[in-house]
């Protein structure tokens, strides 16, 4: 009786210790986020300023970017430096890397230098080895 109650203690262990096993096993890192904690998979903002607003998904995964959204700019007279500030907008994304931070600009919205005032885009970013999102920002660009 005192070997089935040992052997079964044993099994008992091993079965409760394999089942804790799983969701860690299964698991799978992710990009460290601006407060040190890691961050998810995908990172949304959307912003407005009174020269342009816009979203931006960014999904990072296997040390590569995908940015997707849209851009407007609200200033936008056309011609060449005829816009009434002068700028394109754009969102900026500072990445950190394996070695350091580095920034990229999605497609602009560039009325100004004959392009439309609202662009969408979807694109994967030429950022390599990205191990976290450190900002994005809806900016302004002159060219």
């Amino acid at each position: 009786m005192g070997k089935f109650i040992r052997t079964a203690t044993v099994a008992g262990v091993l079965g409760a210790t394999a089942l804790l096993a799983v969701p860690a096993a299964s698991a799978t890192p992710t990009a460290t986020g601006t407060t040190g904690r890691a961050a998810p998979e995908c990172v949304t903002d959307s912003q407005t300023y009174e020269y342009g607003r816009g979203e931006i998904k960014v999904c990072v995964e296997n040390g590569q970017a995908r940015m997707t959204g849209w851009v407007e700019d609200l200033l936008p007279q056309v011609g060449w430096w005829g816009g009434r500030d002068g700028a394109c907008v754009l969102w900026r994304v500072t990445f950190r890397t394996t070695s350091g931070t580095e920034r990229e600009g999605s497609v602009m919205a560039c009325p100004h230098l004959a392009g439309p005032a609202y662009k969408e885009f979807d694109f994967t970013s030429d950022v390599q080895n990205i191990t976290g999102i450190e900002k994005m920002s809806l900016t302004t660009s002159v060219f």
